[in-house]
């Protein structure tokens, strides 16, 4: 049960980016003590750092995001994912570029059972 519902956390989280829903993403998918570690990036803790983050994306050339969840497990009130993602950018100058990286995702279930992310790292494959 508790993979199954990290899977779908793990759906609705990549249909809101794309969607540009980056405060109600937030507010579902993070913890309110998470830190998030993005390539390439300074480390983000708590809610609102996260939230700011996440509103700045577009300005970064995100326009849109797909994941693959490769690996979920669940034990207790601790989870994880590891999966793939591409995301697409469209820089200022030039045509849109995709971009293919790896994730990492550790969940934790409340005293009430809801699931919520409280790490999660993610970094591009390297370009040869």
């Amino acid at each position: 049960m508790s993979e199954a519902v990290i899977r779908q956390l793990s759906a609705d989280r990549a249909a809101r980016i794309s969607r540009l829903e980056f405060d109600a993403m937030v507010t579902a998918f993070y913890a309110a003590d998470a830190t998030l570690m993005p390539s390439g990036g300074e480390t983000v803790r708590g809610l609102d750092a996260i939230r700011d983050f996440w509103r700045a994306t577009p300005d970064h050339g995100l326009v849109a995001l797909t994941i693959e969840a490769r690996d979920v497990r669940a034990s207790g009130d601790i989870g994880y994912e590891i999966g793939r993602f591409t995301r697409t950018l469209r820089p200022r100058h030039g045509p849109p570029l995709q971009e293919h990286g790896k994730y990492l995702v550790v969940y934790r279930a409340d005293g009430d059972g809801v699931w919520k992310a409280v790490a999660e790292m993610f970094n591009s494959d390297s370009r040869g």
